[in-house]
């Protein structure tokens, strides 16, 4: 199997959809009370899923030069290849797509985490005051 066939398979649509039914049913239970879990053993992976978020924030800022097609020429097949290269830079199988998706994934396991450990509130305060230093409001 070649690296891009075990990616795919890893990290297609079908594959980042059954993880996001999952991290849902996850956020689900959590808030249900389904399952509880200490402060102590949440926060370790819970810091660890922070850091992936933020790892993949700055891959998806680093991606924004897709947001525009590549100046191929102005022939034809300049012209096509361009587009092309711009839509498979973007559309549902592109690496974009797939770090957005699993950045979701790591969001709601997070919430979760945060939810059964009875912190859900503390970090959204936290959170607020970050956005509030960025100035984003609040």
């Amino acid at each position: 199997m070649s690296a891009a066939s075990a990616l795919n398979r890893s990290m297609g649509v079908e594959s980042m959809a059954q993880m996001s039914q999952a991290a849902d049913g996850l956020v689900a239970s959590a808030k249900s009370g389904g399952f509880t879990v200490t402060k102590e053993a949440a926060d370790p992976i819970i810091k660890t899923l922070e850091e992936f978020i933020e790892k993949i924030e700055t891959l998806k800022f680093d991606m924004k030069v897709f947001d525009q097609a590549p100046q191929l020429g102005e022939h034809d097949y300049g012209k096509k290849m361009a587009q092309h290269l711009h839509e498979a830079a973007n559309d549902d199988k592109s690496a974009r797509f797939a770090l957005g998706s699993l950045q979701d994934v790591l969001r709601q396991s997070r919430e979760a985490l945060l939810r059964a450990s009875d912190q859900y509130q503390e970090q959204e305060e936290s959170t607020r005051g970050v956005f509030r230093k960025l100035g984003g409001g609040g």
